[in-house]
């Protein structure tokens, strides 16, 4: 039987009377995470007497909890579930073998630690019984109205010295051997202490419960004593998971390993240990209803008239009207500017291969697979902009799945180049991946206009012209194959005339559909510089101005 607890469920729990309380705890079993948000299964066996009783689980995390569900087996019927914070608990009632373990840990250091400090505390009193007779001494042989009388009989007073100098030097002997025995006794407790730093610490780690926990109560009822398995489920957003990837180059094969990991986190008091988890790309906070759309009628208004000298013009009170009045605000174009449409449609998920536990930080990073590519690698240049040509490797995912975007690292044969954001890459889609410059590929740019002069520079009212040479030059002993891209002067206004040249000619134009951008596959000799030759030449009406450079 089951019954959801919602968000309008009451916060204390019912006065019906029980045959008695039933404390437990369910430990979260299984999870489905989600980019944002979780699915949570907690299980518990339970030994239910017959009759009706009051069942509180304790769940540290029910305030973070939506749409909360217990369900048992057949011959137990079940209330409807309510949240209860600060349920008294006797300690230790809800430990596992673990954390008892680790409890009784804490004790027995406890004990040790207070045993040490019992002995230091005698050892301290005993230092002072001993001062206490060295001062007694002292004052003895000072004589005097406080001290004592020597003896009459002169044949008594060396005995009298002798007896006074040796019960000070065993007073002495005495309180030195206890002050040595203190400095053990005070490190033994420095030791002890640090012992239950370290018990403590180990305990803390296995969180354990405090002696006051939120529960969920459920009102329960069996015909007959049964050993029930009780299965308590709900929504958290108090989790949540991020893909990130390590892509490794072997540049002489173009093998592409693509390293994927899952860095998943949770907040709030739960206890993640052994939990099957399934990673899910669904988002269930996601919005659920169409945006509500509203009429955008549209108007016209006299234009405002000049106001000359800071006075306006007469019957200029409309216009200045029209011009208060506030523009229309266009809530249909809200919609267009939401984030996250990478992930839109998606709905992938992933069984990790192993129970899943994390720590008090909240945080785990979890290997997960390697995907294996195959890529085409280029060196590529862009002249002006950069320095050096870079390594870059185009691959096809065939993976059967999509790569969702996450923060990566790349390697290139073995070395780290860089980390960087990478995008949604779809299923059968191409991708560029750069891995880093490529130092001994240096990039040329020359203005040839400028450096001839005004013979290189003709430039009037309406004309104008120009001479770039650009390309590449090897510094290694190894020739080399570069893909240089520029971007090259075009006109889409009938009045501006434009004479390009380029030389050689390119590869390929307008590279990615892009207009004027065109591609050289330049073999470039060790030693050796290979440029491209550009002129062009302008024409335009008098009076306008070029908006254009190199």
């Amino acid at each position: 039987m089951r019954f959801a607890l919602t968000l309008s469920a009451a916060l204390l729990s019912s006065t019906a009377a029980f045959a008695d309380d039933i404390v437990i705890r369910a430990d979260i079993a299984e999870a489905t995470v989600y980019l944002s948000g979780a699915e949570i299964t907690r299980r518990a066996t339970v030994s239910v007497p017959a009759g009706a009783h009051r069942l509180l689980i304790a769940m540290p995390d029910s305030a973070q909890a939506e749409l909360v569900e217990v369900s048992g087996p057949e011959g137990v019927i079940l209330g409807p579930p309510q949240r209860v914070s600060g349920f008294a608990i006797g300690e230790g009632a809800l430990d596992t073998p673990d954390q008892a373990a680790a409890r009784a840990v804490v004790e027995t250091a406890q004990d040790a630690l207070q045993a040490a400090q019992d002995d230091l505390t005698a050892a301290d009193a005993t230092i002072r019984a001993l001062e206490t007779q060295l001062a007694y001494l002292s004052a003895l042989t000072r004589g005097g109205p406080d001290g004592i009388a020597m003896p009459e009989d002169p044949a008594l007073v060396p005995q009298f010295l002798s007896t006074l100098g040796a019960e000070a030097a065993r007073v002495q002997r005495e309180l030195l051997a206890a002050q040595v025995a203190r400095r053990d006794l005070a490190e033994a407790v420095a030791e002890r202490q640090q012992d239950l730093n370290a018990a403590n610490a180990a305990f803390a780690r296995l969180n354990p419960f405090g002696l006051n926990i939120d529960v969920i109560e459920v009102s329960l009822s069996a015909a007959a004593d049964i050993d029930a398995t009780l299965t308590l489920d709900y929504l958290s957003y108090g989790a949540g998971w991020e893909p990130s990837y390590e892509f490794h180059l072997d540049s002489d094969s173009g093998a592409l390993e693509v390293e994927r990991f899952v860095s998943v986190y949770t907040s709030g008091a739960a206890r993640w240990e052994n939990v099957a988890m399934t990673f899910s790309t669904a988002q269930p906070y996601r919005q659920r209803v169409p945006s509500a759309l509203y009429p955008s009628p549209a108007r016209i208004i006299e234009p405002s008239r000049p106001v000359i000298g800071g006075l306006a013009s007469p019957g200029d009170s409309e216009a200045r009207f029209a011009d208060a009045m506030p523009a229309p605000i266009m809530e249909a174009t809200v919609p267009e500017s939401r984030a996250a449409i990478q992930v839109q449609g998606l709905s992938v998920s992933y069984v990790y291969g192993a129970p899943v536990t994390i720590g008090v930080t909240g945080q785990a990073v979890l290997p997960f697979d390697t995907l294996s590519l195959e890529a085409e690698t280029e060196a590529r240049a862009v002249p002006r902009i950069d320095d050096t040509a870079f390594l870059v490797a185009t691959a096809t995912n065939d993976t059967g799945e999509p790569i969702l975007p996450g923060v990566a690292r790349f390697y290139r044969d073995g070395a780290l180049i860089g980390e960087d954001v990478v995008p949604l890459i779809a299923e059968g889609e191409e991708t560029d991946l750069a891995f880093g410059p490529l130092d001994h590929l240096q990039l040329v740019w020359i203005d040839r206009s400028l450096a001839e002069g005004d013979r290189g520079v003709f430039t009037s009212n309406s004309t104008q012209e120009r001479q770039v040479a650009f390309g590449v030059e090897n510094t290694s002993g190894t020739a080399e194959t570069v893909r240089v891209l520029y971007a090259t002067p075009f006109t889409e206004q009938e009045d501006l005339d434009l004479d390009l040249t380029l030389t050689p000619a390119p590869d390929a134009r307008d590279v990615d559909d892009q207009r004027g951008v065109h591609a050289w596959d330049l073999t470039v000799a060790p030693g050796e510089t290979v440029l491209v030759e550009m002129q062009v030449e302008f024409d335009w009406p008098e009076g306008q101005i070029l908006t254009w450079r190199p």
